[in-house]
């Protein structure tokens, strides 16, 4: 479980911090006592729990989801990658940029009149879609 590494530990603390028993938390969850103490076990072959007794952790006490999970940081993230999306990290290349997307997005969408077209061709039966193909050369 890729984003519940620390999870054991974080369970621990949260549980010990907020004075709940493993009881407490089973009951929370639905759960055996047995299986909320193999959660916070840990070790070299980890329990973890499902995602509905996570969400039933989080919003039956209040606690938020990020508290449990091990969120990548920031950098991690790949990014994503736009044509002509370039930010240097100046304020004036950002605007820039936003145009120069903006002119690659245009050339790139379609126009009123092929929206038009792709429209009554949705709407055409199969016969008529057969003949456009055709006078179209597909």
């Amino acid at each position: 479980m890729k984003y519940l590494k620390s999870f054991s530990k974080q369970l621990r603390f949260f549980r010990e911090t907020h004075k709940l028993s493993l009881s407490d938390v089973a009951n929370l969850c639905n759960v055996d006592e047995s299986v909320v103490d193999a959660w916070e076990k840990g070790g070299s072959n980890p329990v973890y729990p499902s995602l509905e007794n996570l969400l039933d952790i989080c919003f039956k006490t209040g606690a938020s989801l990020e508290y449990f999970i091990d969120l990548p940081a920031q950098g991690d993230l790949p990014q994503l990658e736009l044509p002509g999306f370039v930010v240097s990290g100046e304020p004036d290349d950002l605007s820039e940029t936003l145009n120069a997307l903006d002119k690659e997005l245009e050339a790139v969408l379609p126009k009123d009149q092929e929206l038009e077209l792709l429209k009554r061709f949705r709407k055409s039966d199969e016969q008529n879609r057969s003949l456009i193909l055709q006078l179209m050369g597909m």
